[in-house]
């Protein structure tokens, strides 16, 4: 299989994988009939369900055991969406396959489009270095911790994503959570908890306690709380970041 195959069979994966967290369970058996679904479909489709098993979020074929290395090479040929033409380099993530505690934040932009020197960052520099120490303070090991971004792309800093770019990546973080299966999800900033939680509320209204993310027959607990780059410009709020990470120790701990 040559490497334009496997990346029309990556697209092709990704993008159904998008429809399943859309909730779309099947397809007109007409491919005249057939196109493409979004959230905010005008009219419901009439569709012929092809399976009777449970929606146990995104799946691949049985013959194969999906890995974080998979959906990693995926990720770093993606051209799902305008922003590939853009990326300095892909964020797929960086921890344990099966971690306890699984971090999402929202994007990773590089001032000057540093790829090199930025390879192994995920939130940036400093912010990064923070994450490190909460961790730390909660006596929580990085052998049981996952960080990763909703949008898998780093960009440079002059790029805004948009809420499309958002859900284009938003599957593959899906995946990443059914791999990983974590038992805690904490949602770094206001991006992150709303692509993975859904709600309007503001994230000082949102965060300190937890909610719940559908993962097929369990739920996840997830705790948002404050992206670490608004920490370093609004040290006052760390003390409620601290907080969150006390619920999250207290909740891991059993």
């Amino acid at each position: 299989m040559n490497e334009q195959q496997l990346r029309v069979i990556g697209e092709v994966r990704a993008l159904l994988a998008y429809h399943q967290v859309l909730g779309v369970e099947g397809y007109p058996r007409e491919v005249g009939r057939l196109r493409l679904m979004d959230a905010a479909m005008e009219s419901p489709i009439r569709m012929e369900k092809i399976t009777s098993e449970p929606d146990r979020g995104p799946r691949v074929p049985d013959s194969v055991a999906e890995t974080l290395e998979d959906i990693g090479r995926e990720i770093q040929g993606c051209r799902n969406c305008e922003l590939h033409g853009k990326r300095v380099l892909a964020v797929v993530g960086r921890g344990t396959p099966k971690a306890r505690l699984l971090i999402v934040g929202g994007w990773l932009n590089l001032p000057g489009g540093q790829a090199t020197a930025s390879a192994e960052l995920l939130f940036g520099l400093e912010e990064d270095q923070m994450v490190a120490r909460m961790l730390a303070a909660i006596q929580l090991d990085p052998q049981d911790v996952f960080i990763t971004n909703i949008l898998k792309c780093a960009v440079p800093a002059s790029i805004q994503p948009t809420a499309a770019h958002i859900q284009c990546c938003l599957a593959y973080l899906r995946r990443q959570i059914a791999v990983i299966g974590p038992e805690l999800i904490c949602t770094m900033g206001i991006i992150a908890t709303r692509a993975l939680l859904d709600l309007p509320q503001s994230l000082s209204q949102l965060r300190g306690r937890f909610y719940q993310y559908p993962a097929g027959a369990r739920q996840i607990p997830v705790m948002p709380t404050y992206h670490p780059s608004y920490l370093i410009q609004a040290d006052e709020m760390k003390k409620e970041t601290w907080s969150d990470l006390l619920l999250i120790k207290k909740a891991l701990a059993g």
